[in-house]
């Protein structure tokens, strides 16, 4: 298990509140896995191995090297020297509680397992203008991008029921891909031959 740290949390963006109010050199600070987004809720950012990335709503990803960019919500964490190793077979979004007998239900958690990807559904907050909406206005209409036969790495958070609102409830993931060119928040997927941490 890691040591969670967290900016922002998910009442304040279901709210619309995106503005950035931390930069990516703080996050950095705090960890070298994570997910989270962007200032105007510009996309979705996945952290691997000290390294920002940034999928745009237009299913683009690419590295972010100006870590002055700013976010008003990101998770982040280093590994923890007491962290369970994780192999299976098979794994969809549906039976994620597979991996649930790794971790305590009443503490939050994190993951990262790398696999190959027979599908992937992803989704992308578009960048919002002033007078920003609700995420549920958002959430309607967010672009999403399917994906067949990739190798990737699913990374995220379990947020406990009592963390409610403070995180999201369950697992919150997002994925990159082995050559980093694809990216989101994970709505759906069917992986073989994952491994990883949890």
């Amino acid at each position: 298990m890691a040591t969670i740290f967290q900016h922002g949390t998910l009442e304040l963006i279901m709210a619309g509140l995106y503005d950035g109010t931390t930069t990516l050199t703080s996050i950095l600070k705090n960890g070298d896995f994570g997910i989270g987004t962007f200032d105007q809720l510009d996309g979705e950012m996945t952290i691997m191995n000290g390294k920002v990335y940034q999928t745009d709503a237009n299913g683009i990803t690419r590295e972010i090297h100006q870590l002055n960019h700013t976010t008003p919500f990101t998770s982040a964490h280093f590994e923890s020297k007491n962290k369970h190793l994780f192999n299976e077979t098979a794994l969809s979004f549906s039976n994620l509680e597979k991996v649930n007998h790794y971790i305590s239900k009443n503490v939050p958690n994190s993951m990262r397992l790398n696999g190959f990807f027979k599908s992937l559904k992803v989704r992308v907050a578009p960048k919002q203008a002033k007078p920003y909406p609700d995420f549920l206005s958002v959430s309607a209409d967010q672009p999403t991008f399917e994906y067949q036969n990739i190798e990737g790495t699913l990374i995220g958070d379990f947020g406990p029921d009592i963390y409610t609102g403070v995180m999201a409830n369950g697992w919150h993931l997002h994925f990159l891909s082995n050559d980093f060119t694809i990216g989101g928040h994970v709505l759906d997927f069917s992986a073989e031959n994952l491994s990883g941490t949890i």
